[in-house]
């Protein structure tokens, strides 16, 4: 249980009223430079974690609505910042970027998230994650490979962290979803390691993402 008057209390309750303040879910997959067949490179974190699954399975399970697209539960990840389009970053870039990135995050230490509890946004079903500190942190060192290597940086949207379990596929109410989610938001909260950053080229398939690994960068 996270202490009320923490810093990871305050987020965790943001995050809530933030989705309790949505009146309508958007279509996840209606997303601007989305086209079939493109990809694009981003930093990923993915955890082997059989407590997360089984704690994202519990939430998909009474989250069975035909507006939701569940992510398969070998799917979980937290996104960090975007790289580039595949069709905009070269292979030396992409590899240059990898060998940068190695070389910041070296001294980086290995790190634990609190995983949970569940909340939304207005095209997804997530789980809050918190400290967000060691994120933002390890966030900023990826972009400054990428800006090292490239000279810039994509516009990056305000970055939450988060584990997606559900992507919403059209535009509906957010009444029963919140309802639904209220009733989830009291289980066990899940612990998960941070030992390793991944590159990956992300793709999109039929309502849900696959990736490639190009690169792994192990933390201290």
């Amino acid at each position: 249980m996270i202490p009320e008057a923490s810093t990871e209390a305050l987020t965790v309750r943001d995050d809530w009223q933030r989705f309790r303040d949505v009146t309508h879910m958007v279509d996840h997959w209606d997303r601007p430079g989305w086209s079939p067949g493109r990809e694009a490179y981003y930093w990923y974190l993915t955890f082997d974690s059989l407590e997360l699954a089984r704690l994202a399975r519990r939430c998909q399970y009474n989250l069975q609505l035909a507006y939701l697209d569940p992510v398969p539960l070998n799917g979980l990840h937290l996104t960090l910042p975007k790289i580039g389009w595949s069709d905009e970053v070269t292979d030396d870039e992409i590899h240059k970027i990898a060998e940068t990135a190695r070389a910041l995050c070296s001294e980086v230490q290995e790190f634990r998230l609190s995983v949970g509890p569940l909340s939304g946004s207005r095209g997804a079903v997530r789980f809050s994650v918190t400290p967000w500190t060691p994120l933002q942190s390890l966030g900023e060192l990826l972009k400054s490979a990428v800006k090292t290597v490239r000279g810039k940086i994509c516009n990056e949207l305000e970055f939450r962290p988060h584990i997606g379990i559900a992507y919403c596929n059209q535009a509906v109410p957010t009444d029963e979803l919140i309802t639904r989610i209220t009733r989830l938001r009291s289980l066990p909260l899940v612990e998960v390691s941070v030992d390793r950053v991944k590159l990956v080229r992300l793709r999109r398939h039929d309502k849900f993402y696959g990736w490639s690994t190009v690169s792994k960068l192990p933390l201290a």
